[in-house]
């Protein structure tokens, strides 16, 4: 995947190496966690909705991201360092 697709979204890789990108992914994803399979219902029987939902998001992340606390985003590094 040439850099510039790989940084236009955020991209899945399925168990069996398939890769989905944007809202595409939710289903697959919802599908992985546990207890995700109902939210995996939504996005599977209305795709176009789902990519667009996606796309709102993700272009409006850095106005979102404010709403995020300073100790959430605090816990949320701590989570990510712990586990690698």
């Amino acid at each position: 995947m040439e850099e510039e697709e790989r940084m236009a979204s955020w991209h899945l890789v399925g168990p069996d190496g398939r890769i989905f990108s944007g809202g595409a992914g939710f289903v697959p994803l919802g599908r992985l966690l546990p207890g995700g399979r109902p939210l995996a219902t939504l996005p599977a029987r209305f795709p176009r909705a789902a990519e667009r939902a996606y796309r709102l998001v993700a272009d409006h992340r850095t106005g979102l991201g404010r709403l995020v606390t300073r100790g959430a985003a605090a816990r949320a590094r701590r989570r990510i360092e712990n586990r690698r």
